[in-house]
């Protein structure tokens, strides 16, 4: 019995051995669906990186730089008008409006048939941010996305009564190249 127990064991290590199970890192995604939002936590803001394909918080420990922010838009007297995108540090012309509808099925149908977007007059900051909005956007590395606004909000949060903040978010629909192309 001891001499067929040691080809059994050899046999299943065998087995296991063969048995590869590992997945090498799954690439980025190229598309989705996400919301981002002003809060500040622990000095640390959330922003949407398209080479990650998802949001990230900043600054963080690999100094990946988020390539879209949302930040709330006031007028000269404080009231809250809605809300805006801008990028990261510098400004540089990253936002481009492809267009705006009135209705969300005419957007859809744009965005997903949008296979090239334009490669100037960018702006700095995407200005204002409605429902319905077809943006192009130039990311930190000179590549492509494209982004459709499904929905925003804006308001002062006032809940520590002595220290209202303002609140923004945005929830777009996005599409990256990371290739470089303008081609979707």
């Amino acid at each position: 019995m001891k001499h067929l127990t040691i080809p059994i064991l050899f046999l299943l290590l065998i087995f296991i051995n063969g048995c590869d199970n590992s997945v090498g890192p799954t690439p980025p995604k190229t598309s989705g669906e996400t919301t981002i939002n002003t809060k500040v936590v622990n000095s640390k803001y959330t922003g949407f990186s398209f080479s990650q394909g998802g949001n990230i918080e900043y600054p963080n420990s690999n100094n990946i730089i988020p390539d879209i922010i949302v930040l709330v838009q006031t007028n000269e007297t404080g009231n809250i008008l809605g809300v805006f995108l801008g990028s990261t540090g510098t400004l540089k012309p990253t936002f481009k409006l492809i267009k705006q509808f009135n209705e969300t099925d005419s957007a859809k149908i744009l965005f997903d048939n949008l296979t090239e977007v334009p490669d100037s007059t960018y702006m700095d900051l995407a200005l204002p941010v409605k429902v319905n909005q077809i943006w192009a956007v130039k990311t930190i590395d000179d590549k492509f996305g494209k982004i459709l606004i499904l929905h925003t909000e804006a308001y002062a949060d006032s809940s520590n009564p002595s220290s209202p903040t303002l609140y923004g978010e945005a929830r777009f629909k996005w599409n990256y190249q990371p290739n470089g192309s303008r081609n979707f």
